[in-house]
């Protein structure tokens, strides 16, 4: 891959002129996510272009996804709760490497690309942006996960149905998902055990099987 390589063992390492590099961001087409040129991120982000951004699920071998409180300094749902980890693809990289540095950058988790399971690219009107979206399987309590000053101030487990409640009781304090976090969740466990099957990963069995909400609920 000639594109930015900036993994090196097990560490990300970022030189001055990289990280001054992808503070520019490809633009896209609305409709094709074709790139169409560049611009500096504030730029980008003031005229609305059309981006491409990053969202990754982290989940356990119970099946709980890791959810985080962002910062009190973000400009966007200050000490709101999210889904998912990512970032905006800049200048120079791909939609993996973003993926695998904002894993990093955000929770301090060191992964193997292979590990990282692509399961959808999708379009989100609102934000404006082509997003690629990846699970990855990492068993570890929350406390060993690193929260990333400035953008997240903690790391909780939670299964699908506390998040789902959460969003219920207050749906303005969330990013549960892209689009409906329920579909996407059992999406995502089906990405999972395609990948175990493939060959890719390993996933243990009791991942094999769920029970979808609504079936907990009906019984």
């Amino acid at each position: 891959m000639e594109k930015a390589n900036i993994l090196e063992t097990s560490s990300w390492v970022l030189s001055p002129v990289l990280v001054i590099f992808m503070e520019h961001l490809p633009i896209v087409c609305e409709h094709t996510n074709v790139e169409l040129g560049t611009l500096p991120r504030a730029e980008a982000i003031a005229q609305q272009a059309w981006c491409r951004s990053t969202n990754v699920f982290i989940l356990n071998s119970r099946g709980d996804l890791l959810c985080h409180q962002r910062s009190p300094l973000k400009e966007r749902l200050p000490n709101g709760w999210s889904t998912h980890v990512g970032g905006h693809v800049g200048v120079g990289e791909t939609y993996e490497t973003n993926a695998l540095k904002e894993l990093h950058e955000e929770a301090g988790v060191n992964a193997a690309p292979e590990r990282l399971i692509q399961w959808r690219t999708t379009k989100h009107q609102k934000s404006r942006l082509w997003i690629r979206e990846y699970v990855i399987l990492h068993d570890a309590p929350a406390s060993h996960f690193t929260p990333q000053p400035g953008e997240v101030e903690k790391f909780e487990w939670m299964s699908l149905e506390e998040i789902l409640r959460s969003h219920s009781e207050d749906p303005t304090n969330w990013y549960a998902g892209t689009h409906d976090i329920k579909s996407e969740y059992e999406a995502m466990r089906a990405a999972l055990v395609v990948a175990h099957n493939l060959g890719s990963i390993e996933v243990p069995a009791e991942m094999h099987s769920w029970h979808p909400v609504s079936a907990i609920a009906a019984a």
